[in-house]
């Protein structure tokens, strides 16, 4: 019996400090990179049609020097994308930007519909899914895709960013169309 309960203590306190050794050494965590500039606060709030947009993505471009790190965000219920560097931190580098913002959707697929077993109707049931892709929507004007065509352009200084950006009406195109049109 005295076995068991020294077995167990002994796994417990191996336990305790193998944790107590990952949470003091950080483990787990992305560490930033040494290049990273030091990051400020960045809100842009989208709204369209006067409503907060939900689900688009918000990126931004460095103009002049190029920024090697990435800073995007997706807006949320209230459309605001609280911008982040590389996904993992919060802020961007001081610098100006051109925003770019773009909210696609696809179509729902129908839950009760099953891939069918039979070959010829697997093969039309394909075409459908192949189809309903060219059908993504895109709900924010094209010109708000790329850096060269967005209207918006901010400066995050120390102090930070916020703003609230005006998309427009709501627009309904095929991707494939607004890929073609923007490029």
């Amino acid at each position: 019996m005295k076995k068991n309960n020294y077995t167990f203590l002994g796994y417990t306190l191996s336990g305790f400090i193998l944790l107590t050794l990952l949470v003091s050494c950080g483990c787990g965590g992305k560490k930033k990179p040494a290049d990273l500039p030091p990051l400020h606060p960045c809100k842009i709030t989208v709204i369209q049609d006067g409503k907060p947009l939900e689900g688009a993505t918000v990126s931004l471009t460095a103009q002049g020097t190029p920024l090697r790190f990435t800073t995007a965000a997706i807006t949320d219920k209230q459309g605001v994308a609280v911008i982040k560097t590389d996904i993992d931190w919060s802020g961007v580098p001081e610098g100006k930007y051109k925003v770019c913002i773009k909210k696609v959707v696809a179509p729902k697929a129908d839950a009760s519909e099953n891939a069918p077993s039979d070959p010829a109707q697997y093969a039309e049931y394909q075409k459908k899914l192949a189809e309903s892709s060219n059908m993504t929507m895109s709900y924010v004007d094209s010109k708000y895709l790329r850096p060269g065509t967005t209207p918006v352009e901010i400066e995050v200084t120390s102090s930070g960013f916020e703003d609230t950006v005006d998309v427009g009406p709501a627009v309904e195109q095929k991707w494939n169309d607004v890929t073609k049109s923007s490029s």
